[in-house]
């Protein structure tokens, strides 16, 4: 399972990624990734291979991320779903063949990063996530219509606090 969340410090979109190659490509490996806005401050991480390029697409804080570094920073202006589509080809080793599971993530991002303060989503290996929290279905459409796939996916209120959403 990859579980991503976020802690939203000020000026950035701060983006943690817990996950492990479980059968995707590279070898067994845990981790801890983070990704962050340019907007904000780079902590000191001693001990963590910290990117020197600024990402500004998920295909390029994947690479990083199958490169081996720990701290990945996105350019202003990179989607808002791209940390968690780019965790995703990391983790479960997604492709373009793989649009089911692309789309699922790319509205799970576009969720999280619409949501106020810290949040955290669960991904699976075919794209499903589910978010805890406060967060709602019918408001999720409301906040993404017109910018997600939403005809790529269903979104479903699992429980009064889990929204599950899952590729068509």
């Amino acid at each position: 399972m990859l579980r991503i969340g976020t802690w939203s410090s000020a000026g950035s979109l701060d983006v943690v990624v817990c996950g492990w190659h479980d059968g995707g490509p590279g070898p067994l490996e845990t981790g801890i990734k983070l990704i962050y806005g340019v907007g904000g401050r780079m902590p000191d991480l001693p001990g963590l291979r910290v990117g020197t390029l600024v990402a500004t697409c998920a295909e390029e804080i994947a690479e990083a991320l199958f490169q081996g570094i720990d701290v990945v920073a996105t350019a202003p202006g990179c989607c808002p779903a791209a940390p968690v589509v780019a965790a995703g080809m990391w983790h479960y080793g997604w492709t373009g063949s793989d649009p089911g599971a692309l789309a699922g993530a790319t509205v799970a991002g576009l969720v999280m990063a619409a949501q106020p303060g810290p949040y955290a989503v669960e991904i699976c290996r075919d794209g499903r996530s589910s978010l805890d929290g406060d967060v709602r279905a019918e408001g999720v459409r409301a906040r993404l219509a017109g910018t997600g796939p939403l005809e790529s996916v269903r979104l479903s209120q699992e429980a009064p606090s889990r929204l599950l959403i899952t590729p068509c």
